[in-house]
């Protein structure tokens, strides 16, 4: 009398017609329905069956329906219940296999696509080994998985080991919380895994292996998801016979070999043939409007009152034709600011002004370029030009924010937290501090809520996007602890897979260092293998400061160096002396402050005229070249250039200098004034010295002196070594000690910043110093 009854699938109340499941067309039939459980509440009226789950009902139960006739022939059939939405099947989705390895009663896998229902979604197996193949929709699906029994008690919830990507609810942590982790196991308070659904009506492809030999110039890669893959390399169409291949003959550089097959993804392969080491490089951060001025149809205030809140002319054409004087410099990476188009027009600021968007942190379109700075073939060619020189490019991503301007803010008005200004108070805490990952940096800058997978995923996709689409071998993550952790997890996992192919054995690193503007535990919170290289030191700059801008013990910059050796053993750091966040150096050396505004009035620092504050800075640029990290060198501060707060640290570096007359140090040196020059060669003599000592980054400083005001250190890297010494004194002094206690040789050592030599007798060297002078030795 019944025919075979579907399972249904219960998220409110759902009527059924049973009259195309009766097979008796007959109507003197009684209907009626008995409920397993109080889970779901069944009411029949005729032939139509209304089904209502209780409010929440995640599970499994059956309804027993009786068909009776007039005679009182009765028949009975199972329905089965699911609460929750009904899972897609083949040709509605594509298949996902979920494995667990461990043991346990029962294991399941919960999601958005099963409402979270703890016992939907089974895994089969037993023992310790379990697998299940689920179909879900093309996109990005949060999941963890529930393991029962196994040791671990009842129902216990646990991320996927073997996930590649997370997602994280609101409250994932605490916002004062300045430690994280995310290891799975059961019961562990984690975030969630995420699998990302490809289109499985194209073909994906992976590279499987992949064998970079620089010194040969040559590149082994296999590949996966097809049999016969077009490829080039760099632009140039290279036959293959199959799914390895090696391309050989590459000279020393950058080369980019693209493999690719019908509708399917591209996979991008970047490499470097040349013998260049991060660990070695100097960075220059080229502010991009604030460098040189190449084009100037593209100029344009946006209406900004604040002079220096405007555009003021630098462009991608101005950068490039300063490649020449940066090389001579011995910049190796190059930070640009981030091309993304900016909002027009201008937007209140600090002091009673408006300002623009030259800065580059207002990002109103995800894939157009700033037509302030130029055009895409500007870019490039600025971009080519630099790789032709052996320079890096890193460009700064910009990710907590969008400007309101930009259409997302139309087009998902869902993917952003509600408004709440960094800058309020709340209960006497800065919002800056109580909830970073959520408040405003300014009422038109939407703060993205990464707490939902759509955004999350789409700005990770758009970084990758630029990362192949500009051909760069960087990013500064702008505002890290404005963001969830999974956003720069995710932002790694993605540069691991799409540009480095680490899982198939790729070394090309992409360098991704993180702004974090707080102490040691935040900042390391953010560094590891899963998220990012490196970040700024803070905390070492601070202390930098105060030992030359004011005149802290050297001991305790000593300690700050030692400190942050011991948290970032792995990390690959950037060290700085200034940036575009803070006052300048030479204007806080020389005691003039760091505000930015008085009476609503902008301030404008001029350079001291006087050498001390030049002398003190180069007291901190000798020991930012001789820490383990990168060296930042913050446009003008080579030369010593002005400024107090924002926005007059960002003073054009065409206000000290004629740029359409320098293509070298030399250039620019014979154009500023005697003490700027000094400071010029002194950052290119650390830069060049760096690049060839591996001393100079090495890990294990070692104290060889050390006094209030007189501070010296040693490193080795194998048969390499430096010594560096600092008197801060007004007076000179000499300085005898032994060597080997040091781990350093006995012998000739010269000065790579004035070509002065000191042999040592025996084990003892006594080495001179002026006044406020600073020596980095290295063995003739």
């Amino acid at each position: 009398m019944w025919s075979p009854l579907d399972d249904v699938y219960l998220t409110e109340t759902v009527t059924l017609d049973l009259s195309g499941l009766v097979t008796d067309d007959r109507d003197d039939l009684v209907i009626a329905a008995f409920e397993e459980t109080s889970d779901v509440i069944a009411e029949v009226d005729g032939l139509l069956l209304d089904l209502t789950p209780q409010p929440g009902w995640r599970g499994t139960t059956t309804v027993t329906l009786t068909a009776t006739d007039a005679c009182g022939n009765e028949a009975s059939a199972v329905l089965t219940v699911h609460g929750g939405e009904e899972p897609i099947g083949p040709g509605e989705g594509c298949p996902v296999t979920f494995t667990w390895q461990g043991a346990a009663d029962s294991v399941h896998v919960a999601g958005p696509f099963n409402d979270w229902s703890p016992d939907a979604t089974p895994l089969e197996g037993s023992g310790s080994a379990w697998s299940g193949e689920v179909y879900l929709p093309v996109g990005d699906h949060p999941y963890k998985l529930v393991i029962t029994g196994g040791g671990f008690g009842g129902e216990q919830w646990s991320c996927d080991p073997n996930a590649v990507f997370i997602q994280c609810d609101p409250g994932y942590k605490e916002p004062w919380e300045t430690t994280w982790s995310h290891e799975c196991a059961p019961g562990a308070d984690t975030c969630n895994s995420v699998v990302r659904v490809p289109d499985c009506s194209k073909p994906v492809l992976e590279v499987v292996s992949l064998d970079i030999d620089r010194g040969a110039g040559s590149v082994d890669v296999e590949v996966a998801g097809t049999t016969q893959p077009s490829v080039t390399v760099d632009g140039v169409a290279f036959p293959v016979s199959g799914s390895a291949f090696t391309v050989g003959g590459l000279d020393d550089g950058r080369h980019e070999i693209v493999v690719s097959d019908g509708d399917a993804e591209p996979l991008v392969i970047p490499v470097w043939t040349d013998g260049f080491r991060w660990e070695q490089a100097t960075m220059y951060f080229a502010f991009v409007d604030r460098l040189k001025n190449g084009t100037p149809a593209n100029d344009g205030t946006e209406g900004a009152t604040a002079e220096l809140g405007q555009y003021k002319g630098g462009d991608f054409v101005g950068l490039r034709e300063m490649l020449p004087y940066l090389d001579d410099l011995g910049v190796s990476v190059l930070w640009i600011s981030n091309v993304q188009d900016n909002a027009e027009g201008a937007y209140a600021g600090d002091c009673n002004a408006t300002f623009a968007g030259y800065h580059a942190y207002w990002p109103d379109d995800p894939e157009g370029i700033e037509e302030h700075f130029g055009t895409e073939a500007e870019l490039m060619a600025l971009v080519d030009a630099a790789h032709a020189r052996g320079i890096r490019v890193v460009m700064d991503w910009v990710g907590n924010h969008v400007h309101d301007t930009h259409p997302w803010t139309t087009e998902h008005p869902d993917w952003f937290n509600p408004p709440a200004n960094c800058k309020d108070y709340v209960d006497g805490q800065i919002n800056f501090d109580r909830i970073p990952e959520t408040c405003w940096f300014a009422p038109y800058l939407p703060d993205i809520d990464y707490t939902k997978p759509e955004p999350l995923f789409r700005m990770v996709d758009d970084g990758i996007g630029w990362a192949t689409r500009l051909k760069l071998d960087g990013f500064r993550v702008d505002a890290v602890k404005h963001m969830p952790h999974s956003v720069v997890w995710n932002l790694n996992a993605a540069v691991e897979q799409r540009l480095e192919h680490r899982a198939a054995g790729g070394d090309e690193r992409f360098w991704t260092v993180g702004e974090t503007f707080d102490g040691h535990d935040r900042i390391q919170a953010y560094v590891g293998d899963d998220q990012l290289d490196g970040q700024f030191d803070f905390p070492l700059y601070w202390a930098l400061r105060g030992a030359f801008v004011g005149n802290d013990d050297l001991g305790g910059l000593y300690a700050a160096m030692a400190d942050s050796e011991a948290r970032y053993p792995d990390a690959l750091m950037s060290v700085f002396l200034g940036n575009h966040d803070v006052a300048r150096f030479i204007t806080e050396a020389a005691g003039q402050g760091s505000g930015s505004c008085s009476n609503n009035t902008l301030l404008v620092a001029d350079p001291p005229d006087w050498a001390e504050p030049y002398e003190r800075m180069m007291l901190g640029l000798s020991i930012v070249f001789t820490q383990p990290g990168v060296p930042l060198v913050y446009y003008g501060d080579e030369l010593g250039m002005p400024g107090f707060g924002d926005p007059d640290n960002r003073q054009p570096l065409w206000w000290l200098a004629d740029l359409d007359q320098v293509a070298s140090v030399d250039d620019i040196a014979g154009q500023v004034s005697f003490d700027q020059a000094r400071v010029v060669r002194h950052v290119q003599a650390l830069a060049l010295a760096r690049r060839d000592h591996p001393a100079f980054a090495a890990p294990g400083v070692v104290n060889w002196w050390q006094e209030y005001s007189v501070l010296g250190y040693a490193r080795s890297a194998g048969s390499d070594h430096v010594l560096v010494l600092v008197n801060r004194e007004g007076a000179d002094r000499t300085l005898t000690n032994g060597l080997a206690f040091a781990g350093l040789p006995e012998g000739t050592w010269v000065d790579v910043l004035t070509g002065d030599t000191f042999t040592s007798t025996g084990d003892s060297i006594s080495i001179g110093l002026g006044a406020r002078q600073s020596r980095v030795l290295v063995p003739q």
